[in-house]
C-alpha cells in the first residue's frame, strides 16, 4: 500500500488552501493568495504567481486543453474567478455580482467552460480564456439543510446548518460530506454529487466529538440506498468516474475527519442488492507519512511523535512541528488517475493510487 509523502519543496509546508490535478499538473492556491503549479510526476515547480489579495478557495484544472498551452481556473473568497495560462499569467478575470457568496468548488463543463459553485448556488461561464461569458444563476445546489442530530432535509432554511451540493469529480473546499447521492449516466456511469456543510461553526461539533459519523447513499431519484458508518464524520468525497484523459476508473474516495482515506467501487456502492459488509471499502494509502528531503528519509507517524529508521544526515527537522503532526489537520484532497494529493495546516502531500 502507497504511502503519502510530501512534494520535495518547502513552498506548500504551510497555509495551503485548495488543490486540483489533472493528468500532469498538481495546482495548488494558498492563503495568501498565490497560485501556484507543480508537475505531478516529480514535483517540480511550473510557475508561482500572486493572483489575488484575497485567500484562494477553489482550484481546478482545464482537462481539455493542449499541453503546449495548459489552462488552469481559481476563485477567491471574494467571489473572483482567474483564468491562468501555463506561465502563470492572469488571461482573463470575472466578479461574481452580488451576493452569491464564496467560490467552494469548480468544475470543468465543456472546454474553456467551467461552472462555479457557491454557498448560494452555481452559474455557468463560458469563453473562460477571453471574456468569461455568464451564464444562468441556478440556486438548485444550495435547497438542503442539516440538523445537529443528523437529520437531513431537502429544503433550505429547515436545518441548523445550510447544505450545498456539490459535484464529486472535482475536489471542494469543504467542512464536512453528510450524503452523496447518484446522478444521470454519463458515458460508462452514474454521476456522483456531495452533500456539504460549508459552515466552519459546523466544525465545533466535529471537535466535541458531537457530528454525525454517518454517510447516506441516495440513488438518483433521491432514495436512500444505504448509510455507511465511520470511526470519524466525512470531510470530503472524490469520484473518477468522469475524469478525463484515460483517468476515467469505477472508484470513490473518502475523507475521515481523522486523516484516514477510503476507496470504494462505485458500481458496488450503488447496488441496493448488495449490503454493507459486501462493499470494497478499503483504505486507500497506509495510515502514515513518508518525508523525503535532501538526503534525509524517514517515516512519521501522523497520529503522534514518532520517528522511525531515521537517517538526519544534512538534514534538521523541527521536533515540535513532528509532535504536532495531526491528521486532523487535513482540509481536503484530489485524486486523478493514478495520483493522489492531500493537503492541510502542515503542508502537501502525494501518494499513489495503484499500489
Amino acid at each position: 500500500m502507497s504511502s503519502l509523502s510530501r512534494i520535495p519543496t518547502q513552498d506548500f509546508d504551510r497555509y495551503v488552501t485548495a488543490v486540483a490535478m489533472n493528468d500532469r499538473f498538481i495546482l495548488i492556491g494558498k492563503a495568501d493568495g498565490s497560485l501556484s503549479a507543480v508537475y505531478g510526476k516529480n514535483g517540480v515547480k511550473v510557475f508561482s504567481s500572486q493572483i489575488s489579495e484575497a485567500e484562494i478557495t477553489a482550484v481546478c484544472c482545464e482537462e481539455q486543453s493542449e499541453y503546449s498551452n495548459s489552462i488552469f481556473y481559481a476563485g477567491d473568497i471574494m467571489g473572483n474567478l482567474f483564468t491562468v495560462n501555463q506561465k502563470g499569467k492572469v488571461v482573463a478575470q470575472v466578479q461574481l455580482q452580488g451576493r452569491k457568496g464564496e467560490i467552494h468548488t469548480i468544475v470543468n463543463r465543456n472546454k474553456f467552460s467551467i461552472y462555479a459553485y457557491t454557498t448560494t448556488g452555481n452559474i455557468t461561464f463560458s469563453h473562460a480564456t477571453t471574456d468569461f461569458k455568464k451564464g444562468h444563476f441556478s440556486t438548485a445546489s444550495a435547497n438542503f439543510s442539516f440538523d445537529g442530530d443528523g437529520t437531513f432535509h431537502k429544503k433550505k432554511g429547515t436545518g441548523d446548518f445550510k447544505v450545498n451540493q456539490y459535484d464529486c469529480r472535482t475536489p471542494t473546499n469543504v467542512v464536512a460530506t453528510c450524503g452523496i447521492e447518484f446522478g444521470k449516466k454519463i458515458k460508462n456511469f452514474q454521476q456522483l454529487f456531495a452533500f456539504g456543510i460549508f459552515d466552519p461553526s459546523y466544525q465545533n461539533m466535529i471537535e466535541e466529538g458531537t457530528a454525525e459519523n454517518t454517510l447516506p447513499v441516495f440513488c438518483s431519484l433521491r432514495k436512500l440506498i444505504r448509510t455507511l458508518e465511520f470511526p470519524a464524520p466525512v470531510m470530503q468525497v472524490m469520484s473518477c468516474r468522469h475524469h478525463e484523459a484515460g483517468a476515467e476508473d469505477d472508484k470513490i474516495y473518502i475523507l475521515l475527519w481523522d486523516g484516514n482515506i477510503l476507496k470504494v467501487t462505485g458500481s458496488m456502492l450503488e447496488d441496493p442488492d448488495l449490503s454493507n459488509d459486501d462493499l470494497d471499502i478499503v483504505p486507500a494509502v497506509s495510515n502514515e507519512v513518508l518525508v523525503k528531503k535532501r538526503r534525509a528519509t524517514m517515516k512519521i507517524k501522523i497520529s503522534g511523535a514518532v520517528m522511525e529508521d531515521s537517517d538526519i544526515n544534512n538534514y534538521v527537522l523541527d521536533q515540535e512541528n513532528v509532535e504536532d503532526d495531526d491528521k486532523g489537520e487535513y482540509k481536503g484532497f484530489c485524486v486523478y488517475g493514478k495520483k493522489m494529493c492531500v493537503y492541510g495546516n502542515d503542508g502537501l502531500f502525494t501518494a499513489d493510487t495503484f499500489k
